[in-house]
């Protein structure tokens, strides 16, 4: 009989939850659980008899008439009774309570989000886990008993001694650690990747392309052309780079240098040096071009060694990211290896991974964390209110081996004892920029400067970038310039704008060569976008901000000093008169910071700029809160659905609905290929779930995220389909402008 029954439809149960301890126990034994106070042997137990366990309820009657033939039977969850069982498991096998609550908590979360951690009361559903239980074939329960050494009789005993147990336990002890936090996370991180790599792969493994090495870095930056300015600098950095990789031991490392210099190549070389073969490198960033930028990088090393590669050695992991592993083209097998990090080096957002670390979501790849080697680059760019919190999860990480690189022209206060990897102070030797405050000024002036700004530059061939803080603001001033100038290499960025354009728009602009170009954008360019400007024109913004554009600025070094002239542009709008456009959008605390600064001196040269931020993060350290959300009490509670409600890195004043844009006609068969997929009977669920998903992907560059004005504002005139708003191609007109992107048409709502 245990040889019928089921887990998935095309594979066995005892298979699954045999394949499941088996992949299980091979990620336990890649963790130093020391940290935990627990010893390997031990933890590998516990992980084992948790994976043993999680689909136990799986062999009753309900649950193998639903997987034998899902049309005609209901949806029977299985984790309530799998949960209940691991309890006693646990206990039986020697766990105290506290691991044997943490093992029943993480299998009876294991298909959902986390719920706080506290005793439930589960005797309304006693009866029917009772009719459950006596469902299961007698052979199975004898399998069970002979992998667990546990005999299960009742489902009532066992539910009570849980809740009586549970209770106790969590009365006494009313504080967790950042460790308790991170145990959880682990256990359900090590049983959720398992479980769905046996599902999707069965007994196949696949190997991991350890393909990029610290020899392939050095042979690249060897190619780089010896002509640029900065070259002599450039290898006196790494010079001290490699020197100090060799004797530098310690877990959390700062590498603070001026743009330009080589810090990716850099941040590449050290996490080399660091990582084994057991460690995952994850190079997160702020922005998502930045991310596009760095997995170039990452490929042109490789292929300049005409290395062949795929996911498996560079994965690049955002909602806009399509990877691909070649060999295995199966959707389900690829969905499982992209969420599972089931690659050499992946390249992510702050939002991926700080989301990840700090949630109440199952995270596939959580476990990898605690020995990874983590770039942080751009850490300036880590929202104040959620230093502490982010701060203590990294330095939790490193105790268990993880290694974290943090890396800026602009170093923040974030982490404590930070060992600097170059001693010299090279933003001495690099002076491009010149950042002028000019003060408040009103929206026309600020329009005649522009408008002069762009006369002059277009005259002198050169290029001038406009950055604006609000899409109102940055619209207003490319309507302005249109009207004002006949100019072909006019361009505008924002959010507004579909993805796709963007990057269109980006590439055009690396492209132009000695041409004149302006670009009015919002702060979607302020870091990371390789293109040098000749002089930049800003809205008021907090201090890091203004630096990150700067380094838009000469980058080439092609002028003898580039300016970036910042204004404090006030509203004309009725009932916002004087308000500054920059009070829409960032903190006053950080806005105040900078104006006391820049009121000191009203210019400063990029030499000058670690100072300045030096002083600007003080102010900030001591003004704000660097808690604001108490994620820190919620962590000590466990309370992760007040954590995954809390920490949000990207927080908005205002809701937002996302919209696709049936621009073209790819977009249009997207859209139609999704439907037709969802509406799919016989499509098996993997397969279903990895081919939406995959679907998603492709249509986020056809996505934007609009404010909603009024409740329901955009509902009422544009199609709701699958979770979001859709501008279908035969109201493209009316709703989508080609250059300013998003447009609200008044006279086509209905409201």
């Amino acid at each position: 009989m245990t040889n019928e029954l089921k887990s998935h439809p095309d594979r066995l149960l005892v298979d699954h939850i045999s394949g499941t301890a088996k992949r299980a126990i091979e990620k336990a034994k890649t963790i130093n659980w020391q940290p935990f106070g627990l010893d390997t042997e031990k933890a590998i137990e516990l992980v084992k008899l948790c994976a043993i366990c999680h689909d136990f309820a799986k062999a009753s009657k309900d649950f193998q008439d639903y997987i034998n033939d899902p049309h005609k039977s209901k949806t029977i969850t299985h984790a309530p009774l799998s949960s209940i069982v691991t309890f006693r498991v646990l206990q039986n096998n020697g766990f105290d309570v506290k691991l044997s609550t943490f093992g029943y908590f993480v299998v009876k979360n294991h298909h959902g989000n986390l719920v706080n951690f506290e005793p439930g009361d589960n005797k309304e559903n006693i009866k029917r886990l009772e009719a459950q239980f006596q469902s299961i074939p007698k052979s199975f329960l004898k399998w069970f008993e002979l992998q667990t050494k546990t005999c299960i009789s009742s489902v009532e005993e066992l539910s009570e001694d849980l809740e009586k147990k549970f209770s106790k336990f969590y009365f006494i002890n009313s504080y967790f650690s950042w460790k308790d936090y991170v145990l959880i996370h682990t256990l359900l991180s090590i049983l959720v990747s398992s479980d769905h790599e046996d599902a999707a792969l069965k007994d196949l493994y696949v190997e991991i392309g350890q393909k990029l090495s610290m020899d392939l870095v050095e042979k690249y930056i060897k190619k780089i052309p010896k002509d640029n300015p900065l070259y002599n600098l450039r290898k006196e950095f790494h010079d001290e780079v490699n020197k100090s990789i060799k004797r530098i031991n310690e877990r959390i490392l700062s590498l603070t240098a001026p743009t330009g210099i080589g810090k990716t190549l850099a941040n590449i070389k050290i996490a080399l040096a660091r990582q084994n073969s057991k460690s995952v490198i994850v190079y997160a960033l702020p922005f998502i071009n930045i991310i596009d930028q760095t997995f170039e990088i990452l490929e042109k090393i490789l292929q300049i060694a005409k290395i062949e590669h795929d996911a498996t050695t560079i994965l690049p992991y955002h909602h806009l990211s399509d990877p691909q592993y070649k060999v295995y083209e199966q959707p389900s097998i690829q969905r499982v290896l992209i969420e599972n990090w089931h690659s050499q080096i992946v390249v992510t957002t702050f939002v991926s991974l700080f989301e990840s670390l700090l949630t109440n979501r199952r995270v596939p790849f959580f476990y990898k964390l605690l020995s990874a080697v983590i770039i942080l680059d751009e850490v300036q760019s880590i929202p104040h209110e959620y230093w502490e919190p982010i701060s203590q999860i990294m330095a939790t990480l490193t105790d268990f081996g993880a290694t974290v690189i943090l890396s800026t022209a602009t170093q923040p206060m974030i982490l404590k004892n930070t060992r600097s990897i170059v001693q010299k102070d090279y933003s001495k030797y690099v002076n491009r920029t010149r950042v002028f405050f000019h003060g408040d000024i009103d929206w026309e002036t600020f329009l005649e400067i522009i408008q002069n700004y762009a006369f002059e530059s277009i005259k002198e061939k050169q290029r001038l970038l406009i950055v604006l803080n609000t899409i109102r603001e940055s619209k207003d001033v490319f309507r302005y310039l249109c009207e004002k100038l006949n100019f072909k290499n006019l361009y505008y960025l924002s959010s507004n704008v579909i993805p796709k354009h963007r990057k269109e728009r980006i590439k055009a602009l690396k492209e132009l060569k000695d041409e004149s170009a302006i670009c009015v954008s919002t702060q979607v360019i302020e870091a990371g976008v390789d293109i040098s400007f000749d002089k930049v024109v800003r809205d008021e913004a907090p201090l890091d901000s203004i630096i990150q554009v700067a380094g838009r600025c000469n980058r080439t070094s092609k002028n003898q000093m580039g300016e970036v002239h910042i204004y404090r542009v006030l509203d004309q709008q009725e009932g916002n008169r004087k308000r500054s456009f920059s009070s829409y959008i960032y903190d006053s605390v950080l806005l105040d910071s900078t104006r006391e600064l820049s009121l000191r001196k009203r210019s400063f040269e990029e030499r000058e700029f670690p100072k300045l931020v030096s002083e600007y993060f003080e102010k900030i350290k001591s003004r704000v809160n660097t808690d604001k959300s108490e994620i820190l009490k919620s962590i000590e509670g466990l309370k992760f659905e007040e954590i995954g409600t809390n920490f949000r890195l990207i927080q908005k004043g205002f809701e937002e609905v996302t919209i696709f844009v049936e621009y073209d006609d790819f977009a249009v068969k997207l859209r139609e290929n999704l439907n037709k997929t969802i509406k799919d009977q016989n499509m098996e669920k993997f397969q279903k779930l990895a081919k939406i998903k995959k679907l998603l992907h492709q249509m986020a560059l056809y996505m934007i995220d609009v404010p909603m004005h009024k409740e329901k504002d955009l509902e009422g005139a544009l199609t709701v389909e699958n979770g979001f708003l859709i501008i279908t191609k035969d109201i493209l007109k009316y709703w989508y402008n080609e250059t300013i992107g998003f447009e609200r048409n008044e006279l086509t709502m209905i409201i």
